[in-house]
């Protein structure tokens, strides 16, 4: 059963940390537009992912950043952005603070790919400071294969892989009646759009829209978490092989 920070009393905290945890796991998102699924899907995923994982990795579940940067789709009704200095500074400060009750390693499970470069920053700040090991993991890459495997093809923002792992986790915030075409938005590296034309936003020609099958989107979702387990049991193990 996950065991959450928060729900410690101080002294109860005092005993079990860093004696029976020495990982500890944080769930990293943002606010923003996410096509016909809700604002908050940075957040519901990756603190869904870290309920389902946390045990198997020894790992005291952290409270989430539930704000971070948003720029692309910044526009839209809803969105709440923090600054980017700010973003990783606070970050930053986290990770440390973490690391002041004597955990020897840090996972953050990232919802959000505008975080991504900050939350690189902030584990380096973090560990060469305090000698915490840092693991940032951008879950929705890391599952690619899973994306390809179940659906066929890739992902994208609000595409069919979020949309398909809120789909299974919170079908009740996923109105599938209100898409239409013209909310995708395929990327061209060459442009540059404030704000993005649209919520749902893909990365390669013809692939990405959402799928809205339910079966589908739970073999997502299991296929997804067991990725991110996977890789994250690997790279605690390793670290301890390596006597790190």
């Amino acid at each position: 059963m996950p065991v959450y920070w928060e729900d410690l009393n101080w002294a109860e905290f005092q005993r079990r940390v860093p004696e029976e945890f020495r990982t500890a796991i944080l769930p990293v998102g943002t606010i923003e537009a996410h096509g016909v699924g809700p604002l908050g899907t940075d957040n519901f995923i990756p603190t869904d992912l870290v309920a389902e994982i946390a045990s198997d990795l020894s790992a005291l579940i952290c409270p989430p950043v539930h704000y971070g940067q948003v720029r692309g789709l910044a526009g839209y009704p809803g969105s709440i952005a923090v600054d980017e200095d700010v973003f990783t500074l606070y970050c930053t400060s986290i990770f440390k603070s973490v690391a002041a009750w004597g955990l020897d390693n840090l996972v953050v499970i990232n919802g959000h790919g505008g975080n991504t470069q900050s939350l690189k920053k902030a584990a380096w700040v973090a560990h060469e400071q305090t000698g915490i090991k840092m693991l940032v993991v951008d879950w929705w890459i890391l599952a690619t294969p899973v994306c390809e495997q179940v659906y066929g093809q890739a992902g994208g923002h609000a595409g069919t892989d979020e949309n398909g792992y809120i789909l299974a986790i919170r079908p009740d915030t996923v109105h599938a009646n209100w898409y239409s075409p013209e909310m995708l938005y395929e990327v061209e590296s060459a442009v540059t759009a404030y704000p993005i034309p649209g919520p749902v936003i893909t990365y390669k020609p013809g692939e990405g829209a959402p799928d809205f099958d339910p079966q589908k989107a739970q073999a997502y979702r299991t296929g997804a978490i067991e990725k991110v387990r996977s890789y994250c049991h690997g790279v605690l193990a390793q670290w301890e092989s390596m006597g790190l």
